[in-house]
């Protein structure tokens, strides 16, 4: 029964050290699958797309946040109420900071 039992726990740990070498393996992998060029992408990698993408983002959120606060600006100017709507300028500047400083 002793012997049936260290089997047992050697294979059991044999499984457990599978486990935990996959675990340990699986990110590396996948970092290097997301670095590889990828004909379907133009020869880009994962990485190279996902960056050109947030780039373009954040241009987009920084002309959104800039046409926005000039607006905010503008009409805060010309309607003499800019004291009244200081808080919701700095929150829409420090959006502009946030998105357009690289």
């Amino acid at each position: 029964m002793s012997i049936g039992r260290g089997i047992a726990a050697l294979a059991g740990t044999v499984a457990v050290a599978a486990v935990v070498a996959y675990a340990v393996s699986a990110p590396r992998n996948a970092d290097n699958f997301m670095a590889q060029e990828q004909a379907s992408l133009g020869g880009k990698s994962i990485n190279e797309t996902m960056a050109e993408a947030q780039a373009d983002a954040k241009r987009q959120q920084c002309a959104q946040y800039t046409r926005a606060a000039e607006d905010a600006w503008n009409r805060a100017m010309e309607q003499g109420t800019a004291d009244r709507d200081a808080a919701r300028l700095d929150e829409l500047d420090s959006q502009v900071a946030r998105f357009c400083n690289t």
